[in-house]
């Protein structure tokens, strides 16, 4: 399974839309970037976007973890690489970005020179349900943050993971799920699988549950207010731009997401997964 020229045109055209407006809301405090495209986690020290995708990486380090020196890797789906860098600048591993988008892997490879750790890693464009430039049992970890809801094939992306690590190897996965996809308001480009299809998919493919959560109660509600200050205090953008389209469209969103999340039909699945 390969994404169509349509499918990708249509992911460049979205995240080349949002991505401007994404990079403002999560800025630090101090006016850093983030380089990261995902909803964050939010434990209760998270004052904005930022310190929530901060989080977010440190639990996915947290669960890959022990991370050690040699230790060769690959994020899937690494977006504009915040994630990726953040985890080279903390431990001594080498590390793959793999993407479908060429555009995201040359920002993610000008960010890694700009913080010094470009000799660590390395980029390939490729589509995650089909990784057949990464040879067999070849892994030491793999992690994937908020990217599978895009493929269409999810099985054969959980099949692909299982190949591509060595026996005993770590994979974190977190991505938003869904338990009726009818509700949801924004569906173009969006496959989200309820939990027990998550959990399917993953036995099927032959992975063990090492561990799993479900954070949904730290990442909708949370985002969906800060985003709604933002939009109201922080965005500075005039009536009709296209920053301030995107920052409706994202209020639209993340309001869709709260009310289903606490209806009790969405979540947020983080798991450790061993092969």
């Amino acid at each position: 399974m390969k994404f169509t020229e349509e499918e990708a045109r249509q992911i460049h055209q979205f995240y080349g839309w949002i991505r401007d407006y994404l990079a403002d809301l999560s800025r630090s405090t101090t006016g850093d970037l983030s380089h990261a495209i995902n909803f964050g986690y939010w434990p209760n020290t998270c004052e904005n976007l930022y310190d929530a995708q901060m989080a977010f990486c440190d639990l996915i380090a947290e669960l890959l973890s022990p991370l050690e020196e040699g230790m060769h890797g690959v994020e899937v789906g690494c977006g504009i690489g915040g994630y990726a860098i953040r985890l080279l600048e903390k431990h001594p591993v080498e590390l793959i970005c793999y993407d479908l988008l060429q555009e995201h892997l040359d920002i993610t490879r000008r960010y890694a020179e700009k913080k010094s750790v470009g000799d660590r890693l390395h980029t390939i464009q490729g589509n995650s349900m089909n990784m057949e430039s990464i040879a067999d049992n070849s892994l030491d970890f793999m992690y994937s943050v908020e990217s599978s809801f895009h493929y269409d094939e999810k099985q054969k992306f959980f099949n692909e993971v299982f190949r591509v690590l060595k026996p005993g190897a770590v994979f974190a996965y977190a991505d938003i799920s869904c338990e009726d996809i009818s509700r949801i308001a924004f569906k173009d480009g969006n496959h989200f699988s309820s939990k027990l299809e998550l959990d399917e998919y993953i036995n099927t493919a032959g992975l063990t549950i090492d561990q799993h959560r479900d954070i949904g109660e730290q990442v909708y509600e949370p985002l969906y207010d800060y985003t709604a200050r933002f939009n109201d205090k922080i965005l500075d953008a005039p009536p009709g731009s296209t920053k301030a389209k995107v920052g409706k469209y994202w209020d639209l969103v993340n309001s869709n997401y709260t009310k289903l999340y606490r209806q009790g039909k969405m979540g947020y699945q983080v798991y450790r997964l061993c092969k």
